[in-house]
């Protein structure tokens, strides 16, 4: 429904089912008491939970909000001409922000073939929606920052690394949204080239714990399509969680997931396996293609794109995180300096 934007239907479906609970959390978050002179941190702000908390951090004198940019828009620097304003669609979330949140937002969609549907979409605040904003990247991503931007706050574990005899390998389960609207057959070739990858990970950590990570959104009949076979089933926490509080995980995998950023920047080697699927013979669309290339790499570590089952296999794409603990407290520093934190 909420992919045509504001039609009636949703508008009254809004009416009905969003703005209740939401006026229910605004007067909630009233009865939070804050110190003076606290400081609120909020990442990405897009969800109506964190556009509820901007408000209600915005809307008390002392209290200083800042904002984390994604660090994974990619619209405004990369390929401009594949993506597509959609006014409906910002329509449909700004009535939302009009009563909960602190700045409207404009929508742009991937630019798809008209038979085929994606949810890939970047959303970008028409104006500053806190105190003060960043623009922020995986520490394991650039090489370089850009003026104005600094490393997301994320560093190795407290729990170090440790060389155990059975070790945990994590495969991050995904609702693979971009595939939803290509033909059943393809879909069909793409879950069959993903089991046989998968196959391949069973084979190479055969006496490792393995373990299938399920994303929030993966329904049942998404689930079933892939061979779990072997893996434990993990959906209680979240996968910045798991990282932090397992020391055994010795690697990651996924398809393309924002989980192999964040493993890699906490110290776990970590893989993105699209590379390893014929884009062209499953007709991935260019734009889909573009997307995954300039947004699922990595300039410290391209052995994180894996290219070759045989190299794979070999340990030819084997890499250890560079530690990045001191650039990341470096930039974390000069970014509370900003906002006021001595």
């Amino acid at each position: 429904m909420w992919r045509k934007g504001l039609t009636t239907r949703n508008f009254l479906n809004a009416l009905r089912k969003n703005f209740r609970p939401a006026f229910t959390v605004m007067q909630q978050l009233k009865n939070i008491n804050f110190s003076p002179g606290s400081i609120a941190f909020v990442n990405t702000g897009i969800s109506l939970n964190h556009a509820l908390f901007l408000r209600r951090i915005k809307s008390i004198k002392g209290i200083k909000s800042v904002l984390f940019l994604s660090s994974d828009f990619l619209m405004k620097e990369y390929n401009l001409e594949d993506y597509v304003n959609h006014p409906s669609r910002a329509a449909y979330l700004n009535l939302h922000l009009y009563f909960f949140g602190t700045a409207p937002v404009d929508v742009y969609w991937l630019k798809m073939p008209n038979d085929l549907r994606t949810n890939i979409r970047e959303i970008y605040f028409r104006r500053k929606s806190a105190d003060y904003v960043f623009l922020t990247a995986y520490p394991s991503r650039f090489k370089c920052l850009k003026p104005g931007q600094f490393f997301l706050p994320l560093t190795g574990s407290s729990n170090k690394r440790k060389d155990l005899l059975i070790k945990s390998i994590i495969f991050i389960g995904q609702p693979y949204y971009w595939i939803g609207g290509f033909p059943n057959n393809v879909q069909k070739k793409f879950y069959l080239r993903l089991n046989e990858i998968i196959s391949f990970i069973r084979m190479k950590y055969r006496n490792n714990r393995l373990i299938y990570k399920r994303h929030p959104s993966e329904n049942e009949e998404l689930f079933n399509k892939i061979d779990t076979s072997g893996f434990e089933i993990e959906s209680s926490v979240s996968s910045e969680k798991l990282f932090y509080n397992d020391p055994s995980i010795a690697a990651v995998y996924a398809f393309h997931s924002t989980s192999v950023q964040t493993a890699a920047s906490i110290g776990i080697p970590s893989y993105y396996l699209y590379n390893l699927f014929d884009a062209e013979d499953l007709g991935v669309p260019k734009t889909i293609q573009r997307y995954w290339k300039n947004r699922f790499c990595s300039e410290q570590h391209p052995e994180m794109n894996i290219r070759s089952i045989k190299d794979w296999m070999n340990g030819k794409n084997d890499y250890v995180p560079m530690d990045m603990s001191e650039k990341v407290l470096g930039s974390t520093k000069k970014m509370l300096s900003i906002v006021g934190f001595d």
